[in-house]
């Protein structure tokens, strides 16, 4: 079993996914590392393949060893063709294992304005229609050392579970299916269905405000399929070294609390005012 598993999106995306039941697959050549499938070719590991092939065919040492090398330049040519042809038949979801990650929140979750989806993958998981379709959810492996699929004997979509090691802080996984598995919403953007109940829990960015917020909150709230969620709201810690989940109860106390003293100017004063503080303040918590 994997470990609970998160998506950062951006709110408007969040709120898109729960009314709607859909989640993108992204194909390689748009993700963000511009290495994604740029696997290592070696001509040695072909050429020894195609003599293994040959050798397994019945050819003897010399004849298949001098057949390999004269046609190596052609099966260089063929195999770079079917890296082309092969790379864009997959769509990739992209999450990671924490939902607390700082980097993560800026670069994905729309500089903490976001929110993050906790996926129960199974629910992705559909029967297959044909015998060749992909449906693998993989952790992603950092190295810097470029994947040689051919001499591995691996799959080519495989080698998009590696990653240099400099992405390491994304804690990645990836849930891997085959194109002629998902739906295509238009030529280049295809989605998988996603009930609600592979959703379990929803966070709010620690700067996410506005409309978007509401309406995913009273979404989560007023639909039957969706009260499940649990929703949490991501709070600067105090050292402003990291983050704190709040549980919805919480942080809906601290709205109250924040419009009781600053009326509709709390949404911008909350991401500088700590209002459990306040509370406490107001108590006199503090004083000598």
């Amino acid at each position: 079993m994997p470990p609970p598993l998160f998506k950062y999106l951006s709110l408007n995306r969040a709120l898109s996914i729960l009314q709607t039941g859909e989640i993108r697959f992204t194909q390689p050549r748009f993700l963000n590392d511009p290495h994604e499938l740029s696997v290592e070719i070696n001509p040695q590991s072909l050429m020894r393949d195609f003599y293994d092939h040959l050798i397994s065919r019945g050819l003897g040492p010399e004849h298949a060893a001098d057949i390999a090398k004269r046609n190596m330049r052609e099966m260089v040519i063929d195999q770079v063709d079917r890296v082309v042809a092969e790379r864009e038949q997959v769509g990739i979801l992209s999450l990671s294992d924490s939902p607390q990650n700082m980097l993560l929140w800026a670069h994905y979750g729309n500089e903490h304005r976001g929110a993050v989806l906790e996926v129960d993958v199974r629910d992705l998981i559909t029967s297959r229609q044909q015998p060749d379709e992909i449906q693998v959810l993989s952790e992603v492996q950092y190295s810097d050392e470029r994947v040689d699929y051919i001499a591995k004997r691996m799959p080519l979509w495989m080698t998009l579970a590696y990653k240099s090691a400099a992405w390491a802080y994304e804690r990645e996984w990836r849930f891997f299916k085959s194109l002629s598995a998902l739906r295509p919403k238009t030529d280049m953007v295809f989605v998988a269905d996603l009930p609600p109940s592979a959703i379990k829990r929803v966070i709010f960015g620690a700067r996410a405000v506005g409309p978007d917020e509401e309406a995913a909150i009273a979404l989560i709230q007023q639909s039957a399929d969706h009260k499940h969620i649990k929703i949490e709201k991501a709070m600067f810690s105090s050292g402003l070294v990291g983050l704190e989940l709040r549980s919805g109860q919480s942080f809906a106390g601290a709205i109250l609390h924040g419009r009781h003293h600053f009326g509709d100017n709390w949404r911008e004063l909350r991401q500088w005012v700590n209002f459990e503080k306040m509370e406490q303040a107001e108590l006199g918590v503090g004083l000598p």
